[in-house]
């Protein structure tokens, strides 16, 4: 408690009375109980109180922080009780965070069990973000929460210390990110590379401490020289009131991920010697009578202008890499984060990366949404990032029902590393990393995104799969003629876009079964020689769909019939008396037909005949299927969306008759697969791995990469049917880059056989 206090020792009497009051309650609450380190339980919430009181935290964050654990663990505890001795807003905050506790218990109990269990998971992993967005201070005391306990993990059993290691890496660490707590962000991380991949940390651990000694020899030089550079500048000291420069430690699951991304060897990773420069301006002396707005603005164009200088300072005493200079002082990082970040050759021949910032944006960098609470002013556009995107959780609450589908567009939308783009107009638009034109101009609007036709990027013309980089000035060409295309599924990122790209084929699907299905019944009143006005009245029509489905919607008749639910001449019988007398068979010769299955699986109506899976589209079972009456051969059993049995439909719908998948009936049948992935080394070993654990052995493995280095990796696999297709296309899609998962309607590919 000792720490605590001296971290708040300069706040108002009230305030550390009230911590002082609120960590009694805790301590008394606690009392006698132990965690499972054998330490006194109440030295987790002191804990938690001084991470928030290292952030700079509000009194009531650090209070909620002693008494987060109190309601949930000791009885006779209330969020009443709470607010009657704490206040309204320290309750908010518990609450909130009793609620994600509970939940994130239950998620972790339920992750292991089944796939039924990671639909549990994946549900409280949804509600635990929906309650956070209630106070944002509830999820920065949920991040200390979460750190502290990181940081114990040793005394939980391998399995949880995995399972809470790898929740921490996919929600909790970008989440630290997203809100630009970037010292929580990295220690979170580096604790969960320790338990997820042990071998790979011990091993960067023990590279890095064997020339620690050295390196921490040249940084002591470099910083030497850099402060005699500063200090013997004339015009510096007169804008700058302290300089702080000190070696910086890159993190190691930063190293290992920059190792992965790039192919390179540790001796090749240029950052890892780093100096940062912190500058604090001296009170800037401004006429009387001048208004707020206008001394905010000088101050922070005093505050970029020292930062600029100091670089310049840095590039004529050490010489700069090409191409290493990155400017987000002039474009900030979305969470907020505001650097300049160059690596120069030092005089010793090592690289070395040095950062300048004002403190002000140090403090941003570090402490993040937290800084808020330091700097009412600082950094309106990423403070309003931040609220756009607890928006956009709750928007994907109201939009998303399954929860999976709901978890996998946070990590993609919200979570994901992320880009800031601009419109022609200067329009600053925060999208994920990876994002390119066409998920640009459908966040932009869905009409823009629906009529693109091209792309410039920086005034160059790019195509419309280009990745998007930090800063592009971002223009799309459009055309009234336009209209997305499926390859747009390929290369969009963004879950809004890739939503409204499909939404837009269902619908012209949707409009080309209708047109299909009104073609097909007028074809057969005419082959009929009837009156097909007369009988394709609404009326008549709506009166058929009531009796023939139940509905009174002529839509869902024509969608029948485009489906192979319903035939022509079945539709045709009910609108016309005459033409059911005149069908009607003799009763006489009237024959039953015994039901029996057929080989696959398949009952097609009214025929004893042999019945063959076709292999053009591969039906498996699930899949909605007809049969074709062929000559000689007996039925040919299509899926309803084959373009053979759509053809045959328009040409010969006589020959065509209802089929259905026999109950009861067991065997697998062959199905390919496309799985669609920027290219990247690993990809096809952990596509194969996934499969393995879903007890799926591929018949067939191609691997081809085309344009932007798109790869597509065809798999040929034995399935129980089209629930097992979907587990192992969900499973796939949760490989690292996945982007999509095809059914292809055929076996014979790229010139292989069947």
């Amino acid at each position: 408690m000792g720490e605590l206090r001296a971290l708040i020792a300069s706040r108002p009497e009230e305030d550390r009375a009230r911590v002082e009051a609120a960590y009694i309650f805790a301590r008394d609450a606690h009392a006698g109980v132990n965690r499972k380190s054998g330490e006194p339980y109440i030295t987790h919430p002191v804990a938690v109180a001084v991470i928030l009181a290292r952030l700079g935290m509000d009194t009531d964050s650090i209070m909620a922080g002693l008494l987060h654990d109190t309601v949930e663990d000791v009885d006779g505890v209330t969020f009443e009780l709470i607010e009657s001795q704490f206040g309204p807003d320290v309750r908010r905050i518990v609450e909130g965070e009793t609620k994600v506790s509970k939940l994130s218990k239950q998620g972790s109990q339920t992750a292991e069990v089944s796939e039924t269990g990671r639909d549990v998971q994946a549900e409280n992993l949804r509600q635990m973000l929906i309650a956070m967005t209630g106070d944002i201070r509830i999820i920065v005391v949920k991040l200390a929460d979460r750190l502290h306990n990181m940081r114990t993990l040793g005394s939980m059993k391998p399995e949880k210390q995995v399972r809470i290691a790898r929740e921490t890496m996919d929600i909790f660490a970008p989440l630290a990110h997203r809100l630009g707590i970037g010292q929580i962000k990295w220690e979170l991380e580096d604790l969960s590379f320790q338990y997820l991949h042990p071998d790979d940390y011990a091993y960067l651990q023990s590279r890095l401490r064997t020339r620690q000694e050295e390196r921490d020899a040249l940084i002591t030089r470099a910083v030497a020289d850099l402060r005699a550079a500063l200090e013997d500048d004339l015009e510096l000291p007169e804008w700058v009131a302290d300089i702080d420069i000190a070696g910086r430690s890159k993190h190691l699951w930063s190293i290992h991920n920059k190792m992965k991304r790039e192919g390179k060897g540790l001796e090749q990773i240029f950052d890892l010697l780093a100096i940062r420069v912190m500058l604090t301006p001296r009170d800037l002396v401004v006429p009387p009578g001048t208004d707020d707005a206008r001394r905010e603005r000088a101050e922070s164009t005093r505050e970029k202008r020292i930062c600029y200088h100091t670089v310049s300072i840095v590039h004529s005493i050490w010489t700069p890499l090409p191409g290493r200079f990155k400017d987000y002082i002039a474009v900030p990082k979305p969470n907020g984060y505001q650097s300049l970040h160059t690596t120069v050759i030092s005089q010793s021949g090592q690289p070395i990366e040095v950062q300048i910032r004002s403190r002000r944006m140090h403090e941003v960098a570090e402490y993040g949404i937290a800084a808020h609470w330091m700097y009412k002013q600082s950094s309106q556009l990423a403070q309003k990032d931040r609220e756009n995107w607890i928006v956009q959780l709750r928007e994907l609450q109201n939009e998303i029902n399954d929860a999976s589908d709901y978890m996998d567009a946070v990590k993609t939308d919200i979570l994901s590393q992320r880009v800031r783009v601009f419109t022609p107009k200067g329009l600053a638009i925060s999208l994920p990393a990876g994002s390119t034109p066409i998920d640009f101009a459908y966040h932009i609007h869905t009409r823009i995104g629906e009529t693109t036709v091209g792309s410039r990027v920086n005034g160059s013309i790019v195509p419309l799969s280009h990745r998007l980089g930090n800063g592009d000035m971002v223009e799309i060409v459009t055309s009234k003629n336009g209209h997305p295309s499926k390859d747009w599924l390929n290369f969009a990122v963004t879950r809004s876009a890739r939503a409204k790209i499909r939404h837009h084929f269902r619908q012209q699907e949707r409009t080309e079964a209708l047109q299909h299905g009104h073609d097909l019944l007028e074809r057969y009143l005419r082959k009929r020689q009837l009156a097909v006005r007369q009988l394709m009245r609404t009326k008549l029509l709506e009166d058929a769909t009531l009796k023939l489905l139940g509905t009174r919607n002529p839509d869902d008749l024509y969608l029948a019939l485009h489906a192979g639910k319903l035939t022509p001449s079945g539709v045709g019988r009910v609108l016309s008396p005459q033409l059911a007398q005149e069908q009607a068979p003799a009763p006489s010769r009237r024959v039953a037909v015994p039901r029996a299955p057929e080989p696959g699986g398949v009952y097609v109506e009214g025929f004893t005949t042999n019945t063959k899976l076709s292999q053009c589209c591969n039906p498996i079972r699930g899949d909605q299927v007809m049969g074709y009456l062929t000559r000689g051969r007996g039925v040919s059993v299509h899926r309803i969306d084959c373009p053979n049995m759509i053809r045959l439909l328009k040409d010969e719908p006589e020959r065509c008759v209802a089929a259905s998948w026999e109950a009861g009936t067991a065997g697998t049948m062959l199905v390919d697969v496309d799985v669609v992935a920027p290219d990247r080394q690993g990809l096809l070993a952990d596509v194969l791995g996934v499969l393995a654990r879903e007890k799926h052995s591929p018949t067939k493995v191609e691997a081809v990469v085309g344009v932007q280095e798109i790869a597509v990796i065809h798999l040929r696999l034995h399935v129980a049917g089209q629930s097992d297709l979907e587990a192992v296309r969900r499973a796939i899609l949760a490989v690292p880059g996945v982007t999509d998962v095809v059914r292809v309607g055929g076996r014979k590919r790229n010139g292989a056989g069947s």
